[in-house]
């Protein structure tokens, strides 16, 4: 899969982010669609049932947040792009819930939309696939958010889908403490919860899955 096999649709109301942002899709994508409103994006997602949402937004009410919600419920293949001049949103834990790609805060450069495009192909072709290996005979399903292992399937809580989310879309990176606190809790979590999960996910995968890095996060190690 090619970044210029991607079908983009783009939401903004915003004249001078789509003109940034439209030159540089444009040279890098299939097809690019765009919409300012709910009820418009709606309308296209449907007509052309495009493989990535970019949503470029202040998110000053939940609109938008319902409008991915809604997909969700019946699309877990789509990859979301967040944009975004809102530092502080208080949708974020939210919107992870949704298993955005992306979060970017603007201004951002071209590079940093090109690696999030790369990064959205990456992870629509393993959804397209759907079963991610972890090790022999242990698989982690995207569609159904469950451990296939042995044959049988064991269907992940809420923290445990976001953590094993995390960790296969960074596959190479160390995820700090406070990033997993931030993802998975909104900023609210002790030490002791944190290991909970990181018990309860080893038990229904295997021991050395999640690698921990002493002082620094955790990181997933693939058998």
């Amino acid at each position: 899969m090619e970044l210029s096999d991607l079908s983009v649709l783009y939401i903004t109301d915003n004249q001078s982010s789509k003109e940034e942002v439209s030159e540089i899709l444009y040279e890098s994508v299939n097809k690019v669609f765009f919409s300012q409103t709910i009820e418009e994006s709606k309308k296209q997602y449907f007509k052309h049932s495009p493989c990535l949402i970019i949503v470029d937004s202040a998110f000053k009410d939940k609109r938008t947040i319902n409008f991915l919600s809604d997909l969700r419920k019946d699309d877990i293949k789509t990859a979301f792009i967040v944009l975004t001049n809102n530092q502080e949103n208080q949708y974020l834990s939210e919107l992870m819930e949704l298993y955005i790609t992306k979060y970017i805060v603007k201004p951002f450069t071209k590079d940093t939309l090109i690696i999030a495009l790369n990064k959205c192909m990456e992870i629509i072709e393993r959804r397209i696939y759907s079963n991610t290996k972890l090790s022999k005979g242990i698989f982690f399903n995207f569609q159904t958010q469950s451990i296939i292992k042995d044959d049988i399937s064991y269907i992940l809580n809420k923290k445990e889908s976001l953590l094993i989310n995390l960790l296969i879309q960074n596959p190479e990176k160390i995820i700090t403490y406070e990033e997993l606190e931030y993802y998975i809790w909104d900023k609210d979590c002790t030490n002791a919860a944190l290991k909970s999960l990181i018990r309860d996910f080893r038990k229904k995968t295997f021991k050395n899955i999640i690698k921990n890095y002493s002082g620094l996060g955790y990181k997933l190690n693939l058998e």
